[in-house]
Formats: structure tokens, C-alpha cells, sequence
């Protein structure tokens, strides 16, 4: 009897297991097959859900989101799948329908440039970068120990292994945040300081872009119009 209980526990852990790997994957097709019926707020729905909530998106789905949103009239929120859509793919077409919402809607801090590139070159391309950085320090590490059996000179300062592995550790372990977000509130105050008992420097509306520069907290300090304040976090919208 205990033999098959643990069969049966074993049967709906594994059940459990497929259930969790392929939730994400289940809501994006039934948000596709909801898009393809042209019932979009449903489809809009489980899109967001899965960006969301699981961390699971894809470019295409992205653009769904953000033609969903224009047809709503909601241009802050196109342009926030827009935007993260350039970070995966930067599109010169995606880049200048930006910039030309944001002028539309007189939004402000749109002007992309060289430094959203570098986070896509960052993002697509830092893990390859680990990659051949561990490689080389695996392999100077064998050079090295089939030195030491041979009882030959090393031939040079184990020094670099150290650094090669060093460098693949921070691309693996220290990813760089995007310090940039879209202000998702109708409107914010900027403090001066981490907090709401501060003085009120200025004010935010919907849909500027702001670079934000460190965070305490629920606060983040942002730089806008060239002066620096904070705001709380609830009120931005940030890209993955």
C-alpha cells in the first residue's frame, strides 16, 4: 500500500511539475487564438498576465500589445510595448514610430539613443560574452595544470586566469539594470527627498520618459529637465 502511495505522490508531483513548466506557454496560445478571434481586450489580458506576472513575452507579442493599446487610444501604453519591443529588436521602423507618438502626445525624453542600443548589445550579447570568457579561463586553467605535471615553466602569470574568470562572473551574476522607465501615474510628484514627508519639487505626467539614477526602497530618484528628485515606484512602468 505505501508502494503505491508513493507511486500516486510521485504521478502528481510530476503532474504538478508540467502543469508549472507549461502555464506560461498555455497562456500565450490562448491569448493568440483570443487575438486571431479579434477579441482583444481578452487577448490583451492574458498578454499582460504573462509579461507581467511570469516575466514571458516574445516580440510578436509585444507588438500585438502595443496595436491593441493605439486602438484603445492609450499612445503611453503602445509606446511602452513599443519601447520594449526596440530593446529586443531596435528596429529603425519601431525608433521612428516612437519618436513620433511621443511628439504627437508631447511626451517628453524620447530621444533614443546610443545608450539604448548599448543595453540591446548588452542584453542579446553578454551572455555569449561570459560564455567565451569562462572558456578561456577554463582553458588557461588546464594549460595550467598540464604545465605543472609536464614541471615546466607556466610560461606566464596565473594572474590571468583569475581575471577571465572574474570577468565571466560579473556578466553572469551582475546584470545591468535599464535605467530608463515610461511614468505610468496620470500624474507624480517629485520630492526632494526618499520620501513623502519631502517638499515637492516638480510634478511628472503620464508617459514621459525619465532616466532614473538609484533606488531606495519603494522611491527611485530620476533626473528630469535637469534636476533631480524622487518618486515612487509604483507610479513607473520599467522594461524587462
Amino acid at each position: 500500500m505505501a508502494k503505491n502511495f508513493k507511486k500516486q505522490l510521485l504521478s502528481s508531483l510530476l503532474l504538478l511539475a508540467n502543469c508549472l513548466i507549461g502555464s506560461g506557454e498555455t497562456i500565450l496560445r490562448k491569448a493568440d487564438t483570443l487575438f486571431a478571434a479579434q477579441r482583444f481586450s481578452a487577448a490583451a489580458d492574458l498578454y499582460k498576465q504573462s509579461l507581467d506576472k511570469e516575466k514571458k513575452t516574445s516580440k510578436s507579442d509585444l507588438l500585438k500589445l502595443a496595436f491593441i493599446e493605439e486602438g484603445r487610444d492609450d499612445d503611453v501604453m503602445s509606446i511602452y510595448y513599443l519601447h520594449q519591443f526596440y530593446l529586443l529588436q531596435p528596429e529603425p521602423e519601431v525608433r521612428r514610430k516612437i519618436e513620433e507618438m511621443a511628439e504627437l502626445n508631447k511626451l517628453q525624453g524620447y530621444s533614443i539613443d546610443e545608450a539604448d542600443y548599448a543595453y540591446f548589445l548588452y542584453r542579446n550579447y553578454g551572455p555569449l560574452v561570459a560564455k567565451g570568457l569562462l572558456g578561456m579561463a577554463f582553458f588557461l586553467f588546464c594549460f595550467l595544470v598540464y604545465r605543472k605535471v609536464k614541471g615546466v615553466s607556466l610560461g606566464y602569470s596565473p594572474i590571468f586566469t583569475l581575471i577571465f574568470l572574474a570577468a565571466a562572473a560579473y556578466f553572469l551574476n551582475f546584470s545591468l539594470p535599464y535605467k530608463r522607465s515610461i511614468v505610468g501615474g496620470e500624474k507624480m510628484f517629485i520630492m526632494a527627498g526618499p520620501s513623502s514627508a519631502s517638499s515637492v519639487v516638480g510634478t511628472l505626467e503620464r508617459g514621459h520618459r525619465v532616466e532614473w539614477i538609484s533606488q531606495e526602497d519603494v522611491w527611485y530618484e530620476v533626473k528630469w529637465n535637469e534636476k533631480k528628485g524622487w518618486v515612487k515606484k509604483s507610479g513607473l512602468l520599467f522594461f524587462l
